[in-house]
This record gives C-alpha cells, sequence and structure tokens, in this order.
C-alpha cells in the first residue's frame, strides 16, 4: 500500500496546561482555509487534560499528533520540529487563536520565495492594567507565536539555540528558562544574516489572549527583562527597531522613573518628588486608552510603577552586564 505524501505544512504548537485555550486553537486550525496540513502538540507535561485532548482531535482531516517534551517550550518546539514531516513548518502557541487565512497567507509568502515568514500578532482585546498579552509584527524579534519556516533553511542555519535563555542571562528559575528567551529572534537573524529571505505578512494574523491582572507574574517578567541588553549585543539589528533613540526599550517609557529613582538615590528630594508626579502623569496617560472604567484602572497605578522600577533595575543591570545601553 502507497504511503500518502506528507503535508505541504507542520504546525507545531507547544502545550503545557491550557486545554480550554488549546481546544480554540485546534478549532481555529481546523477552520484554515488552506487544507494540506497536519498539527503536531508538543505536550509539556500538562496535568489538565490538555494532552488527552490533543490525541482524541482531528484537524483538516488529520488526527492531531501528540508528541511529549520536558523542560519548556524551547525544548518542546525542538521535539516537534524533530518529529514533524513537511517541507514548510509554521509555529504558533496554545494562546494563540490565528485567522482562517493565517496558513494561506503565511504559504503564499513561502511559495513566492520566502524562507521565513512573520505575521502579525496583536492582543485578542485591549489588555488593561497588568494583563499579559504580546504583540509581534516587524520589530525583528521573530516571535513563534506566528512563524513561517522552508524547513531546509531553518535546518541549514542550525535550529533553536536551546542555550540562549542561560548565554543571555537573568533565568534563574526553572520555569523562566524553559519559556526562553530570545533564541526565535537569534535564529531569525542568523537566517537573514545566511541570505535567507525574511518577509513579513500582515495577513496571517494571528490573536494572542489576554491573560488576567497578576502583578507576581508581572513583576517576574519585569525582571527578566535584565536579559534584553545581551539580546540586543548579540542581535545589534534590534536597536533601531525595539529602541527609541536607539537607547530606551519599549513603547513605554520609563525615563520618569529613572529620573524620580536618580534623585531619590543621590538626595535630591524636591527633584525625586516633581519627578515622581511626572512620573504617575505618564502612567496614568498609558491608562486612559484601556477599556476599564478610571475607578477599576487607578487602583493599578502603584503597582504598575512598582513594574516600572523593578523593569529599570533589571535593564540597568542587564546593561552593565551585556556592557551596552539598553534602558
Amino acid at each position: 500500500m502507497t504511503e500518502p505524501p506528507p503535508p505541504r505544512v507542520s504546525v507545531v504548537v507547544p502545550v503545557r496546561n491550557r486545554r480550554d485555550l488549546l481546544a480554540r486553537l485546534l478549532d481555529a486550525l481546523d477552520d484554515q482555509t488552506f487544507r494540506d496540513f497536519e498539527v503536531v502538540v508538543v505536550d509539556d507535561g500538562s496535568t489538565d487534560g490538555a494532552d488527552e485532548l490533543a490525541a482524541g482531535r482531528a484537524v483538516a482531516g488529520r488526527p492531531v499528533r501528540l508528541l511529549r517534551s520536558s523542560g519548556g517550550a524551547v525544548r518542546a518546539r525542538q521535539v516537534g520540529l524533530a518529529g514533524s514531516e513537511a517541507a514548510v513548518v509554521a509555529f504558533t502557541d496554545s494562546d494563540c487563536v490565528p485567522d482562517g487565512k493565517w496558513l494561506e497567507a503565511g504559504m503564499r509568502r513561502i511559495d513566492e520565495g520566502a524562507d521565513l515568514v512573520n505575521g502579525l500578532t496583536l492582543p485578542a482585546r485591549p489588555p488593561n492594567p497588568l494583563e499579559r498579552t504580546m504583540a509581534s509584527g516587524v520589530e525583528g524579534l521573530y516571535a513563534t507565536a506566528n512563524m513561517f519556516f522552508r524547513r531546509s533553511a531553518l535546518d541549514a542555519a542550525g535550529g533553536f539555540d536551546g542555550s540562549a535563555a542561560g548565554r543571555l542571562g537573568f533565568r534563574h528559575d526553572d520555569l523562566a528558562r524553559g519559556t526562553g528567551f530570545g533564541e526565535d529572534a537569534i535564529l531569525a537573524w542568523r537566517m537573514i544574516r545566511m541570505g535567507y529571505r525574511a518577509v513579513h505578512e500582515p495577513e496571517a494574523f494571528v490573536a494572542h489572549h489576554v491573560f488576567p491582572a497578576d502583578l507576581e507574574e508581572s513583576l517576574r517578567r519585569a525582571w527578566q527583562t535584565a536579559a534584553f541588553p545581551a539580546l540586543i549585543a548579540e542581535v545589534p539589528e534590534l536597536r533601531p527597531t525595539m529602541l527609541r533613540h536607539r537607547v530606551l526599550f519599549g513603547r513605554r517609557s520609563r525615563v520618569a522613573a529613572y529620573v524620580t529613582l536618580t534623585a531619590a538615590l543621590t538626595g535630591r528630594s524636591r527633584v525625586a518628588g516633581w519627578a515622581l508626579l511626572w512620573w504617575a502623569g505618564t502612567r496614568v496617560a498609558d491608562m486612559r486608552p484601556m477599556p476599564d472604567p478610571w475607578p477599576r484602572k487607578l487602583p493599578f497605578l502603584p503597582a504598575e510603577m512598582l513594574v516600572d522600577t523593578v523593569s529599570a533595575v533589571a535593564l540597568t543591570v542587564g546593561s552593565l552586564r551585556a556592557r551596552t545601553v539598553a534602558l
């Protein structure tokens, strides 16, 4: 009996304890206009039945392939890549919902000659204070929540660097190391430097889940930004896209926080007081477009400023360690 040909695309999805979100993702994949693909779910020790859900599903007429891994999302993507079949590998995450034309749009650019395609990722809804989500597009991070790779090019570039998180530093706990840091950007820019063609396709759209406010999680992730200066040092192509004025990290300005903290540490209490008001004002301005009413938003102001403080300290320490400035 002749074996059926492999699918054109393998969609690799790492998951750990997100059964309900994974169900939404699989439903969205089953609604894709492009149909010649397989889904490879790599379970990283789920205890909520996410693995059982994946094992019992079929998407686009093919059973979902369930692989098992341990050690976090980076290792899961490596396992999924090794265990998949197609000449094109698409990556998304269990907390994402791809648009119905996601695969069609990404594959169109691959067929036009691209070797790696990053789509547009936006929050599923506007986030409120301390809520966690992500956005990615033309900033150059090539986040694996929404990426397509020609397998031959990806393999030639050596795949995902599982040591990146440790090399860049400040991933002290097992959870932080498992989530990885920068290995997707490092891989993509390695491929670009090797001459492979990268394109951005906004029609390959993915909506990213918005997680509830969690101060502890926000502070943990704020401290992890200490690794970002080392990533900039390793991938200097990110400096003009990720740093305003080539120095300030992200769209959220922490200049007022730096002035306040510096003035307080040097005993300039009057300057510190005015800077504190300036800092609070910038955060209130940031809250203005958030959908919750002001009585629900304003109590988060001290927590938002605490997250700023941790981020400012982390980026300062990270800049000193990496010997490059990213504040």
